[in-house]
């Protein structure tokens, strides 16, 4: 089976030499054998017809019939032959050529169309006869063995078709003789890899069927093969994708947890702090406290911007004026050795993110590639602006349809295998010797292009160099909001304030903060707790204090109910691990947020701001 054995954009030139050379060989033949075989010497022109029609359809036959008949003509002229006779054989030969033209088009549609179909076919299909010999092969098949299929065709599977399991490396060729045995109807495999005629292996499916004639008997095998790499790579982004949102909000989790229990630490060290003199020996062992609750609370703010739970500040940010004013601080941490080589993109667009936050993008970046480049190199940095349409070209693994800006980074170093570029964004995993990294800036830079509503995309080879391209949505407003920046306040006051935490020991550092500075304060282990001390104190409640996450009843579970009887009430939230839930509902911006932990100072300043702001 040949996937061109009829082509009809031959030439009229080619077909009309090909007719000719058909029917002047014919037009020979019974030349040299009227004598013989008389009234049957259109007999050589039948074959003529059936030529024809095979190579040229309808057409050819037709015109081989109107050759054969005029070269007919001439010849029984030139015998001893009755006119009668003559006229009668000359139509039945038109006859028979006319059911001949007509069974062998039919014939070669059937089989051009099955051809085709089968060259049409986007994965690999081979077919085999009884014995397993190579009948048929089709493009997409030579592709994946890198075998034409002239080479191929009427040599045993076995010397052309080499499949390997993925696992174990194990030579895993299909049996054809224990399939014909059989009879099984499919059989279908992956883990598989097929190795083509160069070596190169590529990750298959395989599909193996038998074929059956009318009768039943098996005519042979038709083996598919589908090229299953791409598919690989998106379930492995998936995946991958997958496991990242799991372990950020494990990450994310036990970040909050720490902070319950640092906002304890560092107010009572605080606190500590304050009620000893300055000359008091042992206030040096209350500020190493505090000192080493800072330290830790830093440590958690890495994890809370892996998790996408730290607090931001989105601005509308220029990313390419952003990075030249980073060029310099960029170069120096990058070193003599290393040429930075910017490469603005010409009208990037303006994107919405926290300034700190894509700074602390680049410089990580940045630190991860200078490590890589211990004897120099080139570290690159390109912006420019990506469509993500319906166009397949345009398309990139993990972006929804839409306009982003892309900031390309990419250096000269030593590259990754695929088994690191798997876990590199895994928070504390690095290939560095013990002490030389904390294995969370590349976490960091993922958590934070994430909260940002980003992509981030790895291109790694060992000694290859590496390029991480990340997409942030190109924001639709140029003009960024003004924000009333507050005035500062004095910290003490003599409202009254309901606090609402499920942790004991924030909520007793809270209220001992409060209450030391003048502030009335009602304490509530929960919502539904601080619903109904809130009923029963209305009028003398200047303002609620409340915790994010909390059972029965959450902060804004909470703040909903009071504020539907009260739209007035200040409203204070705390937190210390979230998955951006104060966006849920509104604007962060528009919700008063502290984050723990926060220092006592921090506290009262922020209670102070929020009271003195017009309104109850």
């Amino acid at each position: 089976m040949n996937c061109f054995a009829f082509n009809p954009s031959h030439s009229a030139r080619v077909r009309s030499l090909a007719l000719a050379a058909v029917t002047a060989a014919c037009l020979g033949c019974a030349i040299l054998l009227r004598n013989t075989i008389g009234q049957a010497a259109l007999l050589p022109f039948i074959v003529a017809v059936v030529a024809s029609a095979q190579w040229f359809g309808v057409r050819g036959g037709i015109a081989a019939t109107a050759v054969g008949i005029l070269a007919g003509m001439f010849l029984y002229r030139a015998l001893p032959i009755e006119a009668a006779a003559a006229a009668v054989a000359l139509m039945t030969f038109t006859a028979v050529s006319a059911l001949i033209t007509w069974l062998v088009e039919t014939k070669r549609q059937a089989h051009s169309l099955l051809s085709s179909t089968l060259c049409s076919i986007a994965d690999g299909t081979l077919v085999t006869d009884s014995d397993g010999v190579i009948a048929f092969l089709n493009p997409t098949a030579e592709t994946l063995l890198g075998w034409h299929s002239a080479e191929v065709v009427g040599r045993k599977i076995g010397d052309v078709l080499h499949l390997k399991d993925e696992t174990t490396g194990h030579v895993q060729n299909p049996s054809i003789d224990e399939l014909l045995k059989a009879g099984s109807h499919s059989r279908v495999s992956s883990h598989k890899l097929l190795v083509a005629k160069d070596g190169s292996q590529v990750a298959v499916e395989e599909n193996v069927a038998p074929i059956r004639g009318a009768s039943g008997k098996i005519l042979g095998v038709i083996l598919v093969f589908r090229d299953v790499t791409k598919r690989r790579e998106v379930q492995d982004q998936l995946t991958h994708s997958q496991k990242m949102d799991a372990i950020a909000r494990l990450a994310g989790g036990v970040a909050g947890d720490f902070n319950n229990l640092l906002t304890v630490i560092t107010g009572y060290s605080e606190m500590l702090r304050s009620e000893m003199a300055t000359g008091n020996p042992q206030r040096r062992f209350a500020e190493e406290i505090f000192a080493a609750a800072e330290r830790a609370a830093g440590l958690t703010r890495q994890l809370l911007a892996f998790s996408r739970g730290q607090v931001v500040e989105p601005k509308l940010i220029d990313p390419n004026a952003l990075l030249a004013n980073m060029e310099t601080m960029v170069g120096r941490l990058l070193g003599d050795g290393v040429e930075l080589i910017p490469i603005p993109g010409p009208g990037v667009g303006k994107i919405e993110a926290d300034p700190g936050q894509f700074e602390q993008i680049i410089v990580n970046l940045a630190m991860n590639s200078r490590d890589a480049m211990p004897h120099g190199g080139r570290f690159v940095i390109e912006t420019s602006n990506v469509e993500i349409s319906d166009e397949p070209s345009s398309k990139r693994a993990g972006l929804a349809l839409g306009s982003y800006v892309m900031i390309a980074v990419s250096d000269t170093g030593f590259g990754m295998d695929a088994d690191t570029r798997s876990r590199l964004f895994e928070p504390f995993f690095t290939t560095k010797s013990q002490g030389k990294g904390s294995g969370l800036g590349l976490s960091i830079v993922y958590g934070i292009v994430r909260q940002s509503a980003g992509h981030i995309n790895v291109y790694s080879q060992v000694n290859a160099g590496t390029i991480f391209e990340i997409y942030f949505p190109r924001a639709k407003n140029s003009v960024e909001a003004v924000h009333r920046v507050p005035k500062k306040h004095r910290a003490r006051g003599n409202e009254t304030l309901l606090i609402a935490d499920d942790e004991d020991g924030v909520r007793k550092l809270v209220y001992a903060v409060l209450a030391t500075n003048g502030y009335t304060v009602i304490e509530a282990r929960d919502g539904l707790e601080a619903l109904q001390l809130y009923e029963s104190n209305r009028s003398r409640i200047d303002m609620v204090l409340t915790d994010v996450v909390m059972p029965k009843m959450n902060g804004f579970e909470l703040a909903e109910r009071l504020t539907a009887s009260d739209p007035k009430l200040k409203l204070l939230y705390m937190s210390g691990y979230r998955d951006n839930p104060i966006g849920k509902y509104t604007e962060e911006s528009e919700r008063p947020f502290l984050h723990k932990p926060f220092t006592p100072d921090a506290l009262l300043a922020r209670v102070r701001e929020i009271l003195d702001l017009t309104g109850k």
